[in-house]
């Protein structure tokens, strides 16, 4: 008989009481509510009480209060209680944002029995191993507090060691991503503002005997383990540079790389471009990256495919992406760019609102200053994006302008 609570949120009566019946009948306690909102009260109340709730099994479209919106109230109010959502089959984009608000797991709807309580033993088998680990470093903390003392001057050198260690890992990724004026077969000009030494953002430029291939990629987070991804993301561009397979194949075998590194999962989202000035041809493939800008000219903006997003890397095994071809004419301009740069704001002074740059604010921008040069052109946007980024600068920025000689 397993003594645990869990609650459930679901609007559908049927489906409420049938998840009700499954686990009660596995020897789970079983609060149900209809919105979130009653949950959410619910577990509020619990707080004053010794039968707190050790799950929460939420559906995700509900009225009034949402799946989604529940588990960031409970996350405001520092309600650590593991969370299994159920999700309609194919939300990708979904569960994209669950794993960035940190649920537990997901299950599909129509919900299985079997992989109903399969997933629940899981998720509880995570926590219990999380809260031994977290027992076990609080035992750690307590006895190296006490060894301090007797110790300290080795710890001031191994301090004076990790910064050194740190200064190597930052000057690498510097390195990584760093952009010179010339020397490519295309004229090239870069904003990059990483919001810390570490950053997330990655950008490459490789030429290529008919051209140049071009990457540019978000890592979520900004610490030692994003500037891992660099150099990961590094080291299968260039070599993919030069065995010139596909943008497809490139990515493919990058999210299947990220997925072995089980250790450290981080998403990442990538746009490869490949120029090819003999033929005058380009092609595009994106994984789940924001869409990039093409001109012909100053102003007239060339329309790009609305399928070109494709799957970010890093999550999910089958991931599949488009790829778009263009014609090259002397002159065409293109910007590629992470969406810490639209979605900069500032605050505006009249009336407290958010002004968010945007996709086209941005298109506007390029348009403004498409009569200067590409290098001035970007450092004219950049001094225009401060404007927006300010005080509430919280991602990477990185804009790049390419222009077909």
């Amino acid at each position: 008989m397993d003594d645990r609570h869990i609650v459930v949120v679901d609007d559908d009566e049927l489906n409420r009481a049938m998840l009700t019946i499954i686990l009660q009948r596995a020897g789970y306690e079983v609060t149900a509510t209809r919105d979130g909102n009653d949950a959410l009260e619910k577990i509020c109340q619990s707080g004053n009480d010794e039968n707190t709730f050790d799950l929460l099994l939420t559906d995700m479209m509900m009225p009034g209060l949402s799946g989604m919106e529940l588990i960031d109230r409970l996350k405001k109010m520092k309600w650590n209680i593991p969370v299994l959502a159920m999700t309609s089959y194919g939300h990708k984009d979904m569960i994209i944002e669950l794993m960035r608000r940190g649920c537990s797991d997901f299950i599909e709807k129509p919900i299985n029995e079997e992989d109903l309580l399969h997933r629940i033993q899981i998720v509880f088998e995570k926590t219990e191993k999380a809260r031994i680990e977290e027992n076990q470093n609080s035992i750690q903390l307590i006895e190296e507090k006490e060894q301090l003392n007797r110790k300290i001057e080795f710890y001031e050198h191994q301090s004076d060691k990790l910064k050194k260690q740190i200064n190597s890992a930052v000057n690498a990724y510097q390195s990584l991503v760093h952009i010179q004026k010339d020397g490519y077969r295309v004229a090239a000009a870069c904003y990059n503002q990483p919001l810390s030494a570490l950053g997330g953002d990655y950008i490459d430029i490789q030429n290529t005997p008919t051209g140049c291939d071009v990457l540019v990629a978000d890592v979520s987070g900004h610490d030692m383990g994003a500037s891992y991804h660099a150099v990961l993301l590094n080291l299968y561009f260039k070599e993919n540079c030069k065995t010139g397979n596909s943008g497809s194949s490139f990515f493919r075998l990058l999210n299947r790389k990220l997925l072995e590194n089980c250790s450290n999962e981080r998403m990442v989202t990538g746009l490869f471009l490949r120029l090819n000035l003999e033929t005058m041809t380009g092609e595009a493939v994106s994984a789940g990256h924001p869409q990039f800008f093409a001109f012909k000219s100053a102003t007239k903006l060339v329309s790009l495919p609305a399928d070109l997003k494709g799957d970010v890397l890093g999550v999910f095994e089958d991931v599949s992406f488009n790829t778009y071809k263009f014609s090259l004419e002397r002159g065409n301009r293109m910007f590629l760019y992470t969406d810490g740069l639209t979605d900069a704001y500032n605050v505006n002074m009249n009336n407290g609102k958010k002004e968010i740059l945007g996709q086209h604010g941005l298109c506007r921008l390029i348009r403004k200053h498409g009569h200067l040069s590409i290098e001035d052109m970007v450092d004219r946007i950049r001094k225009e994006v401060n404007k927006y980024s300010g005080f509430v600068f919280k991602d990477d920025i990185l804009l790049l302008g390419l222009e077909i000689p």
